[in-house]
């Protein structure tokens, strides 16, 4: 048995490995990591269709090649400052807020106050609890067209 784990100490260079370390992070870290996938397949997606070249999209959020690149490899930790950059840069809603038991997609502009103010509205109406009926109805805003379709 030692004389397998002198070979492969010797194979391994003489340092530890740092496996167990790693796989515990990636555990630990796992629902963001998720979220940066998706978040980097929708980018890539948008790109594509767009026709567009990761230096042009660097170029017009205002950040590096190389940064854009750490993005796209599904494993940076984005703020929402960036979330928000990408989405102006592609024209693409990325991130969906959901409060309660409504959901809203995040619309540029002037739409944006116009979900505040209906939600707002609405939901200052006669409090309620939450039902399982709530789970399946949500709103979301369609950049093209000019109103809310309650989501069935």
């Amino acid at each position: 048995m030692n004389d397998l784990k002198e070979r492969i100490d010797r194979v391994a260079g003489g340092r530890p490995s740092t496996w167990m370390a790693e796989a515990l992070w990636f555990e630990e870290n796992k629902r963001w990591l998720d979220r940066s996938a998706e978040i980097a397949l929708c980018v890539l997606t948008a790109l594509q269709e767009k026709h567009m070249a990761q230096k042009d999209l660097a170029a017009v959020m205002g950040v590096s090649s190389q940064y854009v690149s750490k993005i796209l490899k599904g494993t940076e930790n984005l703020t929402l400052e960036t979330i928000s950059k990408l989405e102006h840069a592609l024209g693409v809603n990325i991130l969906t807020v959901a409060s309660r038991y409504k959901a809203f997609e995040l619309a540029e502009g002037s739409h944006r106050a116009a979900a505040a103010l209906a939600f707002r509205q609405e939901s200052s109406s006669s409090p309620r609890s939450f039902s399982a009926e709530d789970a399946t109805v949500g709103y979301s805003y369609y950049s093209n067209e000019s109103d809310f379709r309650r989501a069935s």
